[in-house]
């Protein structure tokens, strides 16, 4: 019983503060947002969360007058990409190659990488081609496949394409950068074990030697899940699934163990768990209608580009955008 009740008080203590995400806003992928609009409506996308770590409160480590949030690198880029586990097409009809998803993973990374250091010019940002060269990564988990095998960086049509019903297509569901390392456990994806608001033990030497030898003060940690289906009718209930395209963007600011440590010993406690430590976690998903079932001779890539990728990566980079302004908000309370 004491057992349960220490439990209980134990959670409570940790309880998650969520603020903003309350999808009172529509957004529409066919509009084109100034960078101001986009500002003014992430709060109703991006749903915030924060929860104190085991020992000391994040807003006492992170206050203004402790050492800034300013250098930061994005240590992991994960994705999931129109998964079909069972490897044969069934009525999503548009599928990528392993190829595809890479070059697809690799577009997104460079939206961030673009982005931050516009909506965030305050901040240090570390490109991940100076990532891929530390010798920290050399210790930890295993380098990426490289399934592009080229210098090729554009999509094209042997990238994603239609497929007939009992086709076979790529089982690979977890998708890196090229030059990047999988940390992952298993099939289980790194971002799924590190990342949200709470601390973690999954890979914090990985996160704090990457920190302690490119000097940084956060590490920030991406995971993107893109599917779409073909309107379909369930033969059993009669249901209508209508065409559409789901994003999922899910970010959280690492603080490794080290620098944990050196926050708590400035507010006077001395106990310091070696623990990475969430200052912050930022998630968000979009849905919207595309148009995908089409007579096959209207099957094309060019049909591709305007249903599927141009729609995506727009909305994909207003959501990055979104995200990057919330976060640029919360870090500079620490300045």
């Amino acid at each position: 019983m004491l057992r349960f009740v220490l439990g209980f008080l134990f959670l409570a203590s940790c309880s998650t503060v969520k603020n903003g995400g309350d999808n009172s806003y529509l957004y529409y992928p066919t509009t084109s947002y100034s960078q101001e609009s986009l500002k003014e409506i992430a709060p109703n996308v991006i749903e915030t969360l924060k929860r104190d770590p085991s020992v000391g409160k994040v807003d006492q480590l992170f206050d203004p007058k402790l050492p800034d949030i300013k250098r930061v690198a994005i240590v992991v880029f994960e994705s999931v990409l129109q998964v079909t586990r069972e490897g044969l097409s069934k009525e999503d009809r548009v599928y990528l190659s392993d190829q595809g998803k890479q070059l697809l993973t690799e577009k997104m990374l460079s939206i961030w990488e673009q982005t931050l250091p516009t909506v965030i010019p305050e901040l240090d940002y570390v490109k991940a081609s100076k990532i891929k060269k530390i010798k920290s990564l050399e210790q930890y988990g295993s380098l990426e496949k490289d399934f592009v095998l080229s210098n090729k960086t554009t999509i094209d049509p042997d990238d994603i394409f239609y497929l007939k019903k009992g086709k076979l297509t790529t089982m690979n569901a977890v998708m890196n950068p090229r030059g990047m390392r999988d940390v992952s456990a298993l099939l289980v994806p790194a971002s799924e074990l590190m990342s949200g608001p709470k601390w973690s033990e999954h890979q914090k030497h990985y996160l704090n030697d990457i920190a302690k030898e490119l000097k940084l003060d956060a590490v920030i940690v991406v995971m993107t899940e893109v599917d779409w289906t073909s309107s379909r009718m369930d033969k059993n209930s009669g249901e209508h699934t209508p065409e559409a395209m789901n994003i999922s963007l899910s970010t959280s600011v690492l603080v490794p163990f080290t620098r944990y440590e050196e926050r708590l010993s400035l507010v006077g406690i001395k106990e310091a768990p070696k623990h990475t430590v969430c200052f912050r976690t930022y998630k968000s998903k979009v849905s919207f209608s595309i148009s995908i079932t089409v007579p096959k001779e209207e099957q094309t890539f060019s049909h591709i580009e305007k249903e599927v990728l141009n729609p995506m990566l727009k909305t994909y980079t207003d959501l990055t955008i979104m995200t990057a302004d919330q976060m640029g908000e919360d870090i500079k309370k620490t300045y």
